[in-house]
């Protein structure tokens, strides 16, 4: 099976390479268990990356475009 990066609206394939591992990396922190939600700890992870992504390598990872995607693709169901 081939792996195919999610378009999230970035300038580069590199930039969406970068949003495309931090939704992984939050999808595997909305599994662990804790005292607080986790997938709403895992979404502000997500969005704070975003953010530091948007101010240090790529500007456009903070475009609402940009988290919106990343967000449908923290949420979508793997068929």
């Amino acid at each position: 099976m081939s792996y195919q990066t999610t378009d999230f609206g970035m300038f580069s394939s590199a930039g969406n390479a970068a949003v495309a591992e931090i939704v992984r990396e939050a999808q595997e922190l909305a599994g662990v268990d804790g005292p607080v939600n986790p997938v709403q700890q895992a979404i502000n992870y997500m969005l704070n990356e975003l953010e530091y992504l948007g101010k240090e390598h790529f500007e456009e990872a903070d475009d609402t475009a940009v988290r919106e995607a990343a967000l449908a693709e923290f949420f979508k169901e793997d068929a």
